[in-house]
C-alpha cells in the first residue's frame, strides 16, 4: 500500500515552493494535494500549473489533485473516500490559510481556524485507523505575537496581546486548536515570519506585502514612505523556511514543538536599509535612464509635522495610504522573535539564514523582471493583495 502525504496550500506561495521539496523527500509516496475547485478537472488545472511552474514534470505521476475545500468539515469529501484516504495518509502539511489582513475577523476564521480544526478531525481519524509514522506539520506565523513587545518566545501563545488584524488573531485561534490537540495528535507548529522570495534565485509565486512598495517606488506613486527608519522588519527567505520546516518536521522531538521560521533581529535590516537595497536594484533596471526618485521616510506620528504640503497630497492620492492601512504596523516597529534555539538545530544541518541584504536584493530583482514580463502580457491579471491558497 503506497503511503500519503497531504498537502493544503499547494497553490499559495509557500506551498508551491514546498511540493517539489516534498517530492524529493518522500520518493516513495503519492501527494495529494487538496484543491479548491469547481470540479477534479479545474483542480488539476491548477495543480498542473503549479507543477509546470516548478518544473517537476517526473514526479508529476504521483502528484495528484484532491478536489475539496480545507475549510469544510471532512474537507467536503465523502466518508469513503476520506476513509481510503485515512488508510493511507502518513503525512499531513498545513499550509492553507487566508493572508488577507483586510478581512474581517469572522472571515478569516471561517477560512484558518475552520480549516486547520477540518485537518485535526482528518487526523483523528488517521490515528483511528493506525496510520504508522503519522506526523502533521501546521503552518501558522509568527505574528500571532500581536501587539506585544520583548522577547517573543516560540512558547508564548495568548498572552492578553491585542492584534493589528484579524488574520493574526485568527492564526492565533487556530493554534490554540492545534495545543489543544496536542496530546493525542503528533503536531508541530511553524511559525515564518514575513515570506519574500528564494534568496538564490528571487522566485516567488504571490507578490504582496514588500512587494507591492517595490512597485510603488518602480511607478514613482509617492516620494515618501511612512515608517520608522530604524526600525528592523523580520523578513525571511522562501527557500530557508520551505527547509527548515522540511528538517525540522522530521526530526523525532518534532510532535508538540513551536518553531520560529524567523530571521532574527541580529539578522535583520532597518527599513532604511531596505529601501537602499531596492534603489540599488532599481538603478541596475534604469541604467541609463532616470533614477528613481529615493523617498524620504517618515514615521507615522510625524507625517503631518514633517511631511511638506505637497508630499502630503501626494501621499494621499497614492495607494501607499491604503497599504499603510494593512502593513504599517509591521513597518513601525520591530519583533524580537526568539530564534537561538531554532537557528542553532538548523545550522548543525547547514540551514542558515543567507546575507539578507543580498537576499532583498535579489528577490527586488526577481520582482522588477517579473513586472516586465506582466506588462508584456497585457491579458494577465494582477495578483491579489491576499488569496486564499
Amino acid at each position: 500500500m503506497v503511503r500519503i502525504v497531504l498537502l493544503t496550500g499547494v497553490t499559495g506561495a509557500l506551498g508551491s515552493a514546498l511540493l517539489p521539496l516534498l517530492a524529493q523527500q518522500f520518493p516513495d509516496h503519492d501527494i495529494y494535494c487538496l484543491i479548491r475547485a469547481t470540479d477534479a478537472a479545474a483542480a488539476r488545472g491548477r495543480l498542473d500549473a503549479v507543477i509546470g511552474g516548478a518544473a517537476m514534470a517526473g514526479d508529476a505521476s504521483r502528484i495528484h489533485a484532491l478536489q475539496g475545500d480545507a475549510a469544510l468539515p471532512g474537507f467536503g469529501l465523502a466518508d469513503g473516500v476520506l476513509d481510503d484516504l485515512a488508510a493511507r495518509v502518513e503525512k499531513i502539511f498545513h499550509l492553507a490559510a487566508s493572508v488577507d489582513f483586510d478581512l474581517p475577523l469572522p472571515e478569516s476564521r471561517a477560512i484558518n481556524v475552520h480549516s486547520t480544526a477540518a485537518v485535526l478531525a482528518f487526523a483523528r481519524r488517521c490515528r483511528l485507523r493506525g496510520t504508522a509514522g503519522f506526523h502533521i506539520s501546521y503552518v501558522s506565523t509568527a505574528y500571532v505575537a500581536g501587539d506585544r513587545n520583548g522577547l517573543l518566545k516560540e512558547s508564548d501563545l495568548r498572552l492578553g496581546q491585542g492584534f493589528w488584524n484579524g488574520y493574526e488573531e485568527s492564526k492565533l485561534e487556530a493554534e490554540e486548536l492545534v495545543a489543544a490537540a496536542a496530546h493525542e495528535l503528533p503536531v508541530t507548529v511553524f511559525r515564518p515570519s514575513q515570506v519574500i522570495g528564494d534568496s538564490r534565485t528571487g522566485a516567488i509565486s504571490k507578490f504582496f506585502g514588500f512587494y507591492e512598495f517595490v512597485g510603488l517606488a518602480v511607478r514613482g506613486r509617492s516620494n515618501i514612505l511612512v515608517a520608522d527608519p530604524d526600525a528592523r522588519p523580520d523578513m525571511v527567505p522562501l527557500d530557508y523556511v520551505c527547509r527548515a520546516l522540511l528538517h525540522l518536521s522530521a526530526r523525532p522531538d518534532a510532535a508538540g514543538a513551536t518553531y520560529h521560521l524567523a530571521a532574527g533581529l541580529a539578522n535583520s535590516l532597518a527599513v532604511s536599509e531596505v529601501v537602499e537595497a531596492v534603489l540599488e536594484v532599481m538603478a541596475r533596471h534604469k541604467a541609463g535612464s532616470e533614477a528613481t526618485a529615493r523617498p524620504r521616510i517618515i514615521r507615522a506620528d510625524r507625517l503631518a509635522l514633517d511631511a511638506a504640503p505637497d508630499e502630503l497630497a501626494r501621499y494621499e492620492y497614492s495607494a501607499q495610504k491604503l497599504l499603510l492601512r494593512t502593513y504599517g504596523p509591521y513597518l513601525a516597529y520591530e519583533r524580537d522573535f526568539d530564534v537561538a534555539a531554532t537557528h542553532a538545530l538548523l545550522a548543525q544541518a547547514g540551514i542558515v539564514i543567507p546575507p539578507m541584504r543580498e537576499a532583498i536584493m535579489v528577490t527586488a530583482d526577481y520582482a522588477l523582471r517579473s513586472r516586465v514580463r506582466r506588462r508584456e502580457a497585457p491579458h494577465n491579471k494582477p495578483s491579489q493583495l491576499g488569496e486564499t491558497a
